[in-house]
């Protein structure tokens, strides 16, 4: 045995390297297992705060555009149609504090003028506030510059209600704040040639502790507040539309790793030796935390890009496809397809049914719209019932004709509630481009005229838009100006009268008014030219009061028995509509016997209750309420006893084949007989044959009207009528 081998110290001496090479394994591991549980606790941490911040960056992205968001058409429309009255601007006020949470709106005329002012629910003096003015100028200024460049043939102020521009700014107090402007046009009553033009519309939000205490406490933050950057908090730069940081929002970071690991700290110390063991928990531990960020992640920026009622994309996900779409770098000559989507008459299904069973139908159509969908198109709910469609790649019309008509397949089949099955259109307009022809807000303007020619053509239309369009809205806008002005003037407008005859007697028993218009320049215009732009318009409830006005001011003069009066179903959408109409007898004398209103079918189809109402109420007050046109809509006996009308008007179609067809001789016999059933009278009218008068009246028609017996007369000429008529007697 050597001496090595038999020296204790030598063999101590061995072993210290040994001890040490251990200790330095040993320390060595847990430095790593600190250093690896150091990087894996602060790369979660900063997984949450980059989420965070991502989340709070969306959050503020939607507080900006909703100071562009929304429509205040019609509130702007009532505000400026009684701008004389002091609360008008109470109402915009109002909007302002209850509807679109705004510190202060103002309302500029084009030249920079202040129309409007007003702060929160008061009303301020007609300037802005010395800590908005440098904004909002500058604002102004860059919209100016946007709107001068979308500019040229087919501009229009309708088309400019389309165009708005959001901002984030520092106020003169240091303030920062969101700012949005966009162009709106007037659109009611009782304005002036000179206002009916375009105003500028100024939101302020300012970036409060309210708002961010409310993005706080809906994304679970602590301490959201504006302040520059700390070392211990989260910190986000806020940029304005220049790319210059004007601030930062500074929060309590979450640190779920760090939280974690404190919890887990007695039970590490306490079994040190599983060091392995316990190295492979915050593995799996860490890969938990992250796909959960990870999922929460995914989570937020979903809800951030899709409308949550339909799942499909909202305005923000469907603009940035559009522009995607419009910029791609296709390998052949193709078109970008932006299909504007709208339902006919939905207004009514929600006045009908209510707007839970709307939203039912809006989740419906989504759902349908998203199974037809080409693979590379995207669907969006921009609001309302109003959906849009971008369909990169498109070869020519054809294929954009070929996916439209395939998306109006799925309203062919009634969309179903819990108690009824309704039956719904729509309408399309497609906007067809190459990428770089035409700007994003340029292209969804052509989709929006498309729709509106598709509207106009009868809704369930699909129209392509064509430059045409512009000159024919246009034209429409000119001629809706021209019957504004007419209606304040009260020049152009006349009543015409054609007289209604007793079928047993030939008496005269009434007349019914026809409003005709004599255009300075395009002679007299047929009620077909102008009644439904009227309606388009929401004109149609002035002019149907000027009629009843008209008429009610000659006939309680003269000896006409009684006068009817024809009414749009949009009037009935007014409620107060059978008050005005009492107004208007009782400011002119004339009894309510002496008056008749003729309602077409498609005010009994609404099935409203409130129009029940009203019915009932002009009844009560000895008004008669006769059907017009009836046989060619799709009313049905129980519509006809539940509204208990007072007549019936058979269309002239019928009466024209009434003679020759034996079908149409049984239909009429049938309706005479209904309505002695009701206990209703029956007219007939356009009657222009001996043999359909004598027909008619061995029927058993209770009136008769048509060119056979007279012509639509003026005034004095059906005063003459009368008067030759008493002296024959």
């Amino acid at each position: 045995m050597t001496e090595m081998e038999t020296d204790p110290y030598t063999h101590r001496r061995a072993l210290n390297p040994l001890v040490w090479l251990s200790l330095v394994f040993g320390v060595a591991v847990l430095i790593a297992a600190a250093v690896g549980t150091h990087w894996a606790v602060d790369q979660v941490d900063r997984r949450a705060v980059t989420a965070e911040r991502r989340t709070i960056a969306a959050a503020l992205a939607l507080e900006r555009e909703s100071v562009v968001a929304g429509e205040l058409r019609s509130i702007w429309q009532e505000a400026r149609r009684n701008q004389d009255e002091p609360g008008s601007a109470a109402v915009l006020a109002d909007v302002v504090r209850e509807t679109y949470d705004l510190a202060r709106v103002y309302i500029l005329a084009l030249d920079g003028g202040v129309v409007r002012a007003a702060e929160g629910s008061l009303l301020k003096e007609e300037v802005i506030d010395a800590n908005d003015r440098a904004a909002v100028q500058l604002l102004v200024g860059q919209f100016g510059q946007m709107e001068g460049a979308d500019e040229g043939p087919g501009f229009s102020t309708r088309e400019a209600n389309h165009t708005r521009l959001a901002d984030t700014v520092r106020l003169e107090d240091g303030q920062l704040a969101f700012v949005g402007i966009r162009r709106i046009g007037p659109d009611g009553g009782g304005v002036d040639e000179a206002s009916a033009t375009s105003f500028h519309l100024v939101s302020i939000k300012p970036i409060s502790p309210q708002l961010l205490a409310s993005v706080a406490d809906h994304f679970e933050l602590e301490g959201l507040h504006i302040a520059a950057p700390r070392p211990d908090h989260a910190t986000l730069p806020i940029l304005n539309n220049a790319g210059r940081v004007i601030g930062f929002v500074a929060w309590q970071p979450n640190r779920p790793a760090v939280s974690l690991l404190w919890e887990a700290a007695p039970a590490g110390v306490s079994f040190l030796f599983l060091a392995a063991t316990g190295l492979a928990f915050l593995l799996a531990w860490v890969r938990r935390t992250t796909v959960q960020l990870a999922a929460t992640q995914t989570k937020t920026t979903y809800l951030a890009l899709h409308d949550p009622l339909t799942g499909a994309a909202n305005r923000v996900l469907f603009e940035k496809r559009l522009l995607e779409a419009m910029a791609y770098p296709y390998l052949a000559r193709t078109t970008v397809a932006l299909v504007a989507i709208d339902l006919d008459g939905f207004k009514d299904v929600n006045d009908t049914y209510g707007h839970a069973a709307g939203d039912q139908i809006i989740k419906q159509v989504a759902t349908r719209l998203a199974f037809a969908l080409p693979e590379e198109a995207t669907l969006a709910r921009l609001g309302g019932d109003e959906f849009a469609l971008v369909q990169p790649g498109v070869l020519n019309e054809g294929q954009a004709k070929w996916i439209c008509q395939n998306l109006m397949r799925v309203f062919d089949t009634p969309f179903v509630l819990t108690d009824a099955s309704i039956e719904i259109t729509a309408s399309f307009g497609v906007a067809l481009e190459e990428g770089n022809a035409v700007s994003a807000t340029e292209m969804r303007r052509r989709a929006d005229v498309a729709l509106y020619a598709s509207k106009a053509a009868g809704r369930n239309q699909l129209k392509v838009y064509d430059p045409a369009m512009d000159k024919s809205r246009r034209e429409k806008r000119t001629l809706e100006v021209e019957l504004r002005n007419a209606l304040l003037t009260g020049q152009g407008l006349f009543l015409l009268y054609q007289p209604i005859f007793e079928a047993g007697s030939n008496a005269v028993a009434g007349a019914e008014a026809l409003v005709r218009w004599d255009h300075p320049e395009r002679g007299n215009l047929a009620p077909d030219m102008f009644i439904g732009m009227a309606e388009e318009t929401g004109l149609i409830n002035q002019l149907g009061t000027w009629v009843l006005e008209e008429a009610a001011r000659f006939v309680v003069t003269s000896e006409v028995p009684w006068v009817a009066v024809n009414v749009s179903p949009l009037q009935f959408r007014n409620p107060d509509f059978a008050d005005s109409v009492l107004r208007i007898l009782s400011t002119r004398g004339l009894p309510a016997e002496r008056l008749q209103l003729e309602i077409t079918e498609g005010v009994l189809l609404q099935n409203s209750r409130a129009i029940q109402a009203m019915l009932a109420q002009l009844r009560t007050a000895g008004i008669r309420i006769a059907l017009d046109d009836f046989g060619t809509g799709y009313s049905s006996i129980g519509h006809l006893r539940a509204h208990s009308l007072d007549k019936l008007k058979i269309d002239q179609s019928f009466t024209r084949s009434i003679v020759r067809d034996p079908a149409t001789l049984s239909i009429v016999r049938s309706v005479i007989d209904l309505a002695r059933a009701l206990d209703m009278s029956v007219t007939a009218e356009g009657v222009e044959e001996e043999a359909q008068r004598r027909l008619l009246k061995d029927l058993g028609c209770t009136e008769l009207q048509g060119f056979l017996l007279s012509r639509p007369l003026t005034a004095q000429r059906l005063l003459g009528l009368l008067a030759e008529r008493r002296s024959v007697a």
